[in-house]
């Protein structure tokens, strides 16, 4: 009979010894077995930026979006967390070109260029080294592949054509350190500083996303 006092003494202090630990949890934005979805953008674009400054507006016209960021990571434990990133950009280059137009049986300028879009995945580790109630301060990096498409284009009517060209299958890296900020418990923003995509292509290294910013849900 001397067992049935501390059984019930046992039953009584499990409730307080699960209240403890996930009142230790909760002093954190992040601790282990977190899931964590983010969506966001990056900035610059640093092919479009370099097209940009380096050519003449009124003889090359350079359009496009993105870096468009998306992340998922899954805290392993308080410190550490692995996860999948993707991205995607779009970028289109415009000219004006001589074309033959039926209705005036004669030339006259057309826009003709070139549309690309780049999509890639990485597998990313981040070690969380500044852990506070509503603030994660994280670092980490990733590596992957992409795939670059590129294809021409006119609006000619007479001379119409749309060429698509395959690229080798590039490398692609990040390696970045980020601010996670929740002011409610399970949605935040997040900011990241660093080189959040590069390419390695033709053995060519193009950094993008220098600068990125968007907004992260967390579960569990």
């Amino acid at each position: 009979m001397k067992t049935l006092p501390f059984f019930l003494l046992t039953l009584a202090l499990m409730p307080i010894s699960v209240w403890s630990k996930t009142s230790s949890q909760n002093k954190f934005a992040e601790h282990k077995h977190n899931i964590n979805l983010s969506v966001g953008y990056g900035v610059p674009s640093i092919l479009r930026l370099y097209l940009k400054q380096n050519t003449n507006r009124q003889e090359l016209m350079v359009s496009g979006y993105g870096p468009l960021m998306a992340k998922l990571d899954y805290m392993i434990s308080n410190r550490f967390s692995v996860g999948v990133n993707a991205s995607y950009s779009y970028t289109q280059l415009a000219w004006m070109d001589d074309g033959y137009d039926p209705a005036i049986h004669g030339n006259r300028p057309y826009e003709y260029g070139i549309r690309a879009s780049e999509l890639s995945g990485t597998i990313r580790g981040n070690y969380h080294y500044l852990r506070r109630s509503k603030f994660d301060a994280y670092a980490g990096f990733g590596f992957g592949y992409g795939r670059v498409s590129l294809s021409t284009y006119t609006l000619a009517p007479m001379n119409q054509f749309y060429v698509r060209y395959n690229f080798p299958r590039p490398y692609s890296g990040e390696i970045t350190t980020g601010l996670r900020y929740f002011p409610i418990n399970r949605v935040g923003i997040y900011t990241e500083l660093g080189i959040g995509k590069s390419w390695l292509l033709f053995n060519h290294f193009i950094p993008e996303a220098l600068i990125q910013m968007g907004v992260t849900v967390k579960f569990l």
